[in-house]
């Protein structure tokens, strides 16, 4: 089966045609054929200046990554035939929300650099004499351990679109393996840290990390569990936690979001004021 594939081509360092730009190539898919082995079959037959990485091809590593009719997908598992037979079309791109580097390849380096702020290692309490976990405590953070750092759920992260300084749903989901762990010591330090501005309380739950995530992490579970826990250890001092207690209270004394009330406790009186232009 023929099947045209559509690839965004640009190249910074050529002078004479940069991109971006589309190229098309067909290639002769067979049953099972992924689109890392179209790439691959593309790169070494007709293109070697392809440009894309790729590494262990058993959706492991996460290094294929890439933008996939428009979603994050793994090319090592995702097949030609299917994709295309449900989306007519085969278009490949790099992945959203990163600079790209050359043609399907991003600069990673912010996605390592959030991940090196939240501190993905475990500091335990001092004087502990016993490293001993239940198996319910370990339930807790089984699900953000899944993650093979693949970006798929930062490309499609709507605040991390309009905030590049937003922490991202990958960081938040590796900074709950660690904050949520019953060894860890600094715990509360984690949580305030985390819900500073451009941190936790900055997503706006568009569900499309855990939708698009190759993985099952749920990122956005693990962005609830570490708000759910800054507020039960005391972290209150930010937007996010007002807004939460704002409502609550509201919903406690009326049974009902009273919201012109609710603005003037989330935000504040003089802060309320510099919104009336927006009404």
């Amino acid at each position: 089966m023929e099947i045209k594939f559509s690839i965004r081509r640009h190249d910074p360092m050529d002078r004479e045609n940069p991109g971006p730009y589309y190229r098309e190539y067909v290639v002769e898919a067979a049953e099972g054929m992924t689109v890392l082995d179209a790439l691959l079959k593309i790169s070494e037959e007709e293109d070697p200046t392809l440009a894309f990485r790729r590494s262990c091809r058993s959706a492991i590593c996460g290094s294929c990554a890439m933008t996939v009719n428009g979603f994050a997908r793994l090319t090592c598992n995702l097949q030609v035939i299917p994709e295309y037979e449900k989306m007519g079309a085969m278009k490949i791109e790099p992945l959203a929300n990163h600079r790209t580097v050359k043609d399907l390849v991003v600069d990673m380096a912010p996605f390592w650099e959030k991940m090196e702020k939240v501190a993905p290692f475990l500091m335990p309490a001092g004087g502990s004499e016993t490293n001993q976990v239940t198996i319910e405590d370990q339930a807790r953070i089984d699900e953000s351990q899944r993650c093979i750092m693949c970006g798929c759920c930062n490309a499609e992260c709507n605040s991390l679109e309009i905030d590049e300084r937003f922490i991202a749903p990958a960081a938040s989901a590796k900074a709950w393996r660690f904050a949520g762990d019953v060894r860890e010591g600094h715990q509360a330090k984690r949580l305030e840290r985390l819900s500073e501005e451009h941190g936790i309380w900055d997503c706006v739950r568009c569900l499309h990390c855990t939708q698009y995530c190759p993985k099952d992490v749920k990122p956005l579970k693990q962005i609830e569990s570490l708000r759910s826990a800054a507020m039960k250890a005391g972290v209150l001092d930010n937007p996010g936690a007002k807004h939460v207690e704002a409502m609550a209270d509201s919903v406690e004394r009326f049974g009902r979001l009273d919201e012109g009330r609710h603005d003037l406790q989330d935000t504040g009186f003089l802060r309320s004021l510099g919104m009336i232009p927006l009404g």
